[in-house]
């Protein structure tokens, strides 16, 4: 069975070329704009979730907040996503595993997720 990892994300062209580079990886991938996050959490077992800052509607680092506030979300890996230049401090701050700085080598995110999310 495929690891599964929900990608936080409201430009659909990165969204489709991440889920499209990690099914490729073999992990199942479900994609959204963040506004669903906590539904898909309730049906899914999510083993990471990649998310990015700069969302329409919200931050991603306020959502991770809120996530690490659950207890049963609060232990899965959050992988912060964008191309702030504080998005380490941002994603330290928030409670992120990790982060991923845009524009990205596709290499870091395959290697990024492996780490904290290992294929089974």
């Amino acid at each position: 069975m495929k690891q599964k990892l929900l990608y936080i994300e409201d430009d659909q062209g990165i969204s489709e070329l991440i889920a499209e580079i990690m099914e490729y990886e073999h992990y199942h991938v479900i994609t959204d704009d963040g506004k669903s996050m906590f539904r898909i959490l309730g049906e899914n077992q999510i083993g990471l979730i990649l998310m990015d800052q700069r969302l329409f509607w919200s931050t991603g680092s306020q959502l991770c907040m809120e996530l690490k506030a659950k207890p049963e979300t609060k232990d899965i890996p959050v992988i912060m996503m964008s191309s702030s230049p504080d998005i380490e401090r941002i994603a330290l701050s928030c409670g992120a595993s990790g982060f991923i700085k845009k524009p990205f080598d596709l290499y870091d995110v395959i290697d990024t997720v492996a780490k904290y999310l290992p294929k089974v």
